[in-house]
């Protein structure tokens, strides 16, 4: 993604990641200027069907904490496995259907364990970017970079 700059503005960092580790096409961009963070996010249909992308802007102003964690989802471990099986079991009667339930079992397991990068404004808002969990070092950096700004204003 382009950002596009104000005049006393300067490009501090970029950093591109994707967002599932089944999906490598779809990625999470990130912008790093002396004044915001800006990206892009993909938005899916069941976390597997690109459905468009999310525009976010925060101001480094506005800014009350940045942090990056790992989350383990539990139930999309369970769903998962639970059409895996439904998938393999229908694989010689029905290829299409199970291959399309091998394909949503795959991402769910995948995407079970993930990476999140969650910005905290001045108002308490929190909003979670789910990355794929090999991300997890460079959304690391990415928080420390910002922090590193946001202790620089």
């Amino acid at each position: 993604m382009e950002v596009i700059l104000q005049p006393d503005e300067q490009l501090i960092k970029e950093e591109t990641f994707t967002s599932s580790l089944l999906l490598v096409w779809l990625k999470t961009n990130f912008n790093l200027t002396s004044k915001r963070v800006t990206g892009t996010h993909p938005n899916t249909l069941f976390g597997v069907i690109p459905m468009g992308q999310q525009q976010f802007t925060y101001p480094l102003k506005n800014i009350a904490s940045v942090a990056a964690s790992t989350k383990f989802y539990f139930w999309r471990l369970i769903l998962g496995l639970v059409l895996l099986y439904a998938g393999i079991s229908i694989i010689t009667t029905s290829f299409i259907p199970a291959l399309v339930l091998l394909l949503l079992a795959l991402n769910l397991v995948f995407h079970s364990y993930t990476a999140t990068f969650i910005v905290t404004n001045n108002a308490g808002q929190a909003p979670v970017i789910e990355l794929s969990i090999l991300e997890k070092d460079k959304v690391t950096q990415l928080v420390s970079s910002i922090n590193h700004q946001i202790a620089a204003l």
